[in-house]
């Protein structure tokens, strides 16, 4: 997953469409690490993930004028990187040498690739939607759903009650489920069964 998303990640991004190679090779060093594990756990070649990371953001570089990578920056970096990943193992059914070289990889991973993409996709659109909330919601929400805190940690370390943190993740996960509703695209459906297992 893409956590520890860049505090200025909007602006350098817009940066970057406007021209900037220094917002690139900032968002780049920030994104390609964990971009090469997530592609190298699925190939399983060092060097071919690297490549297709070179290839990624050389994709994001010539497209940055496109609206997609303006309006969810790390979504459409999951797209281009399962595309990427889709071709690869397209490239490896179709030439022999390769299917010599990954002998094996092909049929024991390829049909697991689009499960772990939208997988990624998914955490991506539900910590959008845990981004909208107010403060102090996102705080409660932080405590006890992500960190797994109790509700008598999470009040004590917010200094407010049990009960008021109760209350606060009541209204985050109400806050959440309408902004998930108002989602687009096929992974709707499957964002929300992935958050009624985490609330």
């Amino acid at each position: 997953m893409l956590h520890t998303t860049l505090h200025n990640e909007s602006a350098l991004v817009q940066a970057m469409q406007s021209g900037s190679q220094e917002a690139f090779t900032t968002l780049y060093r920030h994104y390609s690490p964990r971009l090469y594990l997530n592609v190298l756990g699925m190939v399983r070649d060092p060097e071919s993930a690297e490549e297709l990371v070179q290839e990624l953001f050389s994709r994001i570089w010539q497209k940055r004028d496109c609206r997609g990578i303006g309006e969810d920056f790390t979504g459409y970096m999951y797209r281009i990187a399962l595309n990427l990943v889709h071709d690869f193992f397209r490239r490896l059914k179709r030439d022999r040498r390769l299917r010599e070289r990954f002998s094996g990889l092909a049929g024991e991973f390829y049909e697991h690739i689009e499960q772990r993409m939208e997988q990624q996709q998914l955490a991506s659109i539900l910590q959008q939607a845990i981004e909208r909330l107010p403060k102090q919601q996102k705080k409660a929400y932080q405590l006890v759903r992500v960190e797994g805190k109790t509700y008598k940690s999470a009040a004590e370390e917010m200094g407010i009650s049990p009960l008021t943190v109760k209350e606060y993740l009541v209204a985050a996960n109400k806050s959440i489920r309408v902004n998930l509703s108002g989602s687009a695209g096929p992974l709707f459906l499957a964002v929300l069964a992935a958050f009624d297992l985490l609330g």
